[in-house]
C-alpha cells in the first residue's frame, strides 16, 4: 500500500486551456514562488501530523520559494489528540510558513455543539466524545443529557480559551485558491459556477462529485471521502485515507506544475 508514491511529472507537449475556461490536471500550476502542502483529515492524529511537519520542514526548496500547508478540514474528532492537533499547526505560526484551515464537517458539529449544546448531541457519537476527552472533559456512556451536554460545552468553551484556541476556530476558511487548484473540505457542485459554492457543499458534498468525470475551472483538492491510496483524477485530487485508524496520513506537494505525495 502506497507504494507509487513518488512524484508525477506532468506531460512534456504543450497544453493550453480550452475555451471554456476549464483545466485538467495536466494542465494545472501553482506559483513558481511557493510550494503547497496540502494535509487530507487528520481527525485527532496529532502523532502522523507532527510527522508529516517535520518532513515538510525538512523538505528543501529554493531560497525565493515560500512554503505554505493547507489542512483540508476535519482536524478534529475520533482520534484522541484534537487539542494536540490545534497545538502543533499554532506551534508552527512562529515558524517562516504560510498556514491556511478549512473547516470540515467536523468543525462544523463542534462549532454548532458550542452554540447550541441540547440540540447538537449527536456530535458526540461522530467523534465529539474523543475530542472532549482531548480537553480534559469528560463524558459518561449512557449517561449523557441536555443538562450535561449544556455543561459540557460551557467546560469545552472554557478548556479551548485556555488553550488559546478560540481564536484558531475564528480563522477557518470553506475554501482557498492557490493558481489553478481550489482546495475545499469535500468537493464541490460541478454544476455550479466556484462562486456559488456555498458551506454545506463545500463542507458535505459527495455526489455528483465524486462520480464527475470532466474538467472544471479549478483542480479541486479535497478529503472527506475516505479511500485507501489518494484519488488522482483529471479534476481533482482526495487525500482523505482514514488516518485516525489506518495510521496513513496523506499529504500532497504542488510546486509548479509537479505533484508528488510525501
Amino acid at each position: 500500500m502506497f507504494g507509487w508514491f513518488g512524484k508525477k511529472k506532468r506531460p512534456t507537449e504543450a497544453t493550453t486551456r480550452g475555451a471554456t475556461g476549464k483545466v485538467g490536471l495536466d494542465q494545472a500550476t501553482v506559483p513558481e514562488n511557493v510550494v503547497v502542502y496540502a494535509i487530507g483529515d487528520i481527525h485527532g492524529r496529532a502523532d502522523l501530523l507532527e510527522q508529516k511537519l517535520n518532513r515538510i520542514m525538512a523538505d528543501p526548496v529554493t531560497h525565493n520559494q515560500n512554503k505554505m500547508i493547507i489542512y483540508l478540514g476535519d482536524l478534529v474528532d475520533r482520534g484522541l489528540k484534537s487539542r494536540e492537533v490545534i497545538d502543533l499547526i499554532l506551534a508552527y505560526e512562529a515558524e517562516d510558513i504560510d498556514q491556511v484551515w478549512l473547516m470540515g464537517n467536523h468543525e462544523e458539529f463542534m462549532v454548532r455543539f458550542l452554540a447550541d449544546p441540547e440540540n447538537s448531541m449527536e456530535w458526540l457519537t461522530y467523534g465529539g466524545a474523543e475530542t472532549l476527552l482531548s480537553y480534559n472533559i469528560s463524558v459518561a456512556a449512557g449517561a449523557f443529557n441536555a443538562e450535561k451536554a449544556i455543561k459540557a460545552a460551557e467546560d469545552l468553551q472554557v478548556a479551548m480559551q485556555d488553550a488559546g484556541h478560540d481564536q484558531f476556530f475564528a480563522r477557518f476558511q470553506d475554501s482557498f485558491e492557490m493558481g489553478d487548484y481550489l482546495f475545499v473540505h469535500a468537493g464541490i457542485d460541478p454544476e455550479k459556477p466556484i462562486a456559488g459554492q456555498g458551506s454545506e457543499i463545500l463542507r458535505w458534498i459527495r455526489e455528483p462529485f465524486l462520480s464527475f468525470s470532466g474538467t472544471l475551472p479549478k483542480v479541486v483538492v479535497h478529503g472527506h471521502t475516505v479511500t485507501e491510496e489518494p484519488t488522482v483524477r483529471n479534476h481533482r485530487i482526495g487525500l482523505d485515507t482514514g488516518a485516525y485508524y489506518s495510521g496513513q496520513l496523506t499529504c500532497l506537494r504542488l510546486e509548479g506544475r509537479d505533484y508528488r505525495f510525501l
